[in-house]
């Protein structure tokens, strides 16, 4: 049995709780904007790029988020910095909800957007570090899957704030700030990761290596060579472009069914839930099957039904009630990949740069979702909401096929097997 066996189930618990939260946080924030724009276009007589830059602020702003606390947390440790990333959901949740115009709600996303970012590699990696190996799958999965807990959260409470007038947003929006206060102070009594605490020589645990842990890593230029750069290749171009298609079609669900699908927005917002609830399911299913099936089955199924799909939609042309059905059963398998996508940097890369190796995933794949996220108004104006489902589709085929040929098992292995990189 492992030191990570032995970790009390208590603690592993309200680890598991306290990121989770963070992702139900991340989902919140990121969803809400997806609710409100229709009317925030209309309120601020937004053009078309405003439009998309405003879905797209916060993805932007995990950019620099997410390399900037990945970063920090390798220097300074797990839990120091565990609960500063959730500052920017309070402040800039807040001056969300009062902004006046374009300008200061676009920057208040994207500031909103650091803190998000910075949650993904604080969160996935902490969290991996502390799980047992023959369970690690399962509490990173679940953990994710809160993200889509956070989606529906933000439904419902659009659902019943929508009585209020077209400012709703506005109140959603500060509820999404506030909430996010007890889990810093949560956050503030987490226990450090023994793994970091070893690599960086700040304690000696007999049953962990500190030359097992760093492999030699001494910092973030060893992303880019050597046995690294294999895996920062692999991590970054299917995680970049799983989120070309996830995001890009993903934050226009509401407004893809208002257009094609419901006249009502109380239709679009339960559909839209119905959405969410499919996700969650996805996740559950996933959960169950990460460490049995293991890490590359799971991607790939996951990589394999979205290109399906999405090419079935783009032939046959789905519209009306049936896309509510038909993006159910598209998120269901995409929480498959987006959930080996996400938590796959932190099982590959070695202590020292397991962060900062996430952050830089996680950043790049913000470039795919904002990319996404921009263009696909564009694009379906231009060639069309199905033709831009064919493009999409070929998007995802690109990723199934990398996966194939790059992927590696780390189901139920330890960490310092798994990071000794992708042959």
């Amino acid at each position: 049995m492992s030191y990570f066996d032995n970790i009390p189930l208590s603690t592993r618990i309200k680890t598991f709780i306290v990121t989770s939260a963070g992702f139900l946080l991340d989902g919140y924030d990121l969803n809400s904007i997806s609710f409100a724009a229709t009317v925030i276009y209309k309120e601020f007589s937004l053009t078309t790029v405003q439009y998309g830059l405003l879905l797209a602020a916060s993805l932007i702003g995990m950019i620099p988020g997410s390399i900037l606390f990945g970063w920090l947390s390798d220097k300074m440790g797990r839990s120091k910095i565990m609960g500063l990333d959730l500052f920017f959901f309070l402040v800039f949740g807040i001056l969300s909800a009062i902004s006046q115009n374009f300008v200061e709600l676009f920057i208040s996303r994207l500031l909103l957007g650091v803190g998000i970012g910075g949650d993904y590699p604080l969160s996935s990696t902490l969290m991996s570090e502390l799980s047992p190996s023959r369970s690690r799958g399962r509490y990173l999965t679940g953990s994710v899957a809160m993200y889509w807990i956070g989606v529906a959260i933000s439904g419902i409470v659009t659902l019943f704030l929508l009585p209020t007038g077209n400012y709703f947003w506005r109140y959603v929006f500060l509820i999404g700030g506030l909430i996010s206060v007890p889990i810093i102070l949560l956050r503030l009594r987490l226990i450090e990761s023994p793994r970091w605490l070893v690599s960086s020589g700040k304690a000696n645990i007999k049953e962990i290596s500190r030359e097992m842990e760093n492999k030699g890593v001494r910092g973030v230029a060893d992303l880019f060579k050597g046995k690294l750069l294999k895996i920062t290749l692999f991590v970054t171009s299917v995680w970049f472009l799983f989120d070309v298609a996830a995001y890009g079609i993903g934050l226009y669900y509401p407004a893809l069914l208002e257009e094609f699908a419901f006249p009502s927005k109380y239709e679009t917002v339960l559909g839209t839930l119905a959405i969410a609830g499919a996700s969650v399911l996805g996740y559950i299913i996933a959960e169950a099957l990460v460490d049995s099936l293991g890490r590359r089955v799971v991607l790939l199924v996951g990589l394999g039904f979205m290109t399906l799909l999405l090419y079935l939609g783009g032939v046959y042309k789905v519209t009306g009630g049936i896309l509510v059905p038909y993006f159910m059963l598209f998120v269901a398998f995409e929480q498959w990949a987006g959930a080996v996508t996400l938590f796959y940097p932190t099982e590959l890369y070695p202590t020292p740069v397991r962060a900062v190796g996430q952050g830089f995933a996680t950043a790049i794949s913000r470039v795919g979702s904002v990319l996404g996220v921009f263009y696909f108004p564009i694009l379906t104006k231009q060639i069309g909401f199905f033709n831009s489902l064919l493009l999409f589709g070929s998007v995802c085929l690109i990723a199934f096929i990398i996966s194939t040929l790059m992927s590696k098992e780390t189901a139920k292995k330890p960490l310092e097997i798994t990071s000794e990189g992708i042959k």
